[in-house]
């Protein structure tokens, strides 16, 4: 037995011995723990890059290609009535992280100047392709939204759902147009094992840290990111 061993270790090269080191010890680790070997393969391949849903569909890398996008968030009246402020603070964060991964976005006091000058009201993305010089239309459609607990005043859990939608801007027949090429539901729900506490921490500051992570959600289906950057 010993010989053999001794035979086996004598036909491995160098480069080749040390890969089977590492491959031995990231079967060990996968074998204790997702965790650790998820660690390990960073360790050894590096931290992967991960596509977006948006360029995986239509080929499209919108930080590389620098298209100007527009963000339009909208809500239905009955969650403007308890949060009218939410379409606007979505729209601001949302275009913040794009502008991050170096993606042009249409400035936001323009969209919203623009909202207030129409009622705060927009009858379709056509008429956003219009009015603005750009080359997408992203829209942020939330059909529900909360961050309290029901029926649990002093527990607060974050839960929306809605719809993402892309459109790119083309000149038909002498109009600026909106044709759909991405389209996604959105759902979320933090923290999804139990609600936090007030006294844990303020409604205001909840409220803040979930509008950010929804922003955050939603623009990872539009830019590239790392695999260590995943939210859960």
């Amino acid at each position: 037995m010993m010989r053999l061993k001794q035979q086996i270790e004598s036909r491995l090269s160098t480069p080749r011995r040390y890969c089977v080191v590492v491959m031995l010890a990231l079967v060990c680790l996968e074998a204790s723990g997702c965790s650790l070997g998820v660690m390990a393969g960073k360790l050894f391949f590096g931290d992967p890059l991960i596509t977006c849903e948006f360029t995986r569909r239509t080929n499209i890398d919108l930080s590389e290609e620098h298209k100007k996008v527009l963000v339009i968030c909208s809500t239905p009246e009955s969650i403007r009535s308890d949060y009218p402020s939410l379409n606007y603070d979505l729209l601001e964060q949302i275009t913040y992280d794009l502008k991050r991964r170096e993606i042009v976005v249409q400035d936001t006091g323009e969209v919203a100047t623009w909202l207030d000058d129409n009622g705060g009201v927009w009858n379709d993305v056509d008429e956003l392709a219009e009015n603005f010089e750009v080359d997408y239309i992203i829209h942020v459609d939330i059909d529900e939204f909360d961050y309290r607990e029901p029926n649990s005043p002093n527990l607060l859990r974050g839960k929306a759902y809605g719809t993402v939608s892309a459109y790119e801007v083309q000149d038909v027949d002498g109009y600026r147009r909106a044709l759909s090429v991405f389209e996604t539901n959105y759902t979320s729900e933090f923290p999804s094992h139990m609600p936090v506490s007030i006294e844990q921490e303020s409604p205001k500051v909840f409220r803040k840290k979930y509008l950010d992570r929804i922003a955050d959600q939603i623009g990872r289906f539009f830019y590239n990111y790392h695999s260590s950057e995943e939210i859960y």
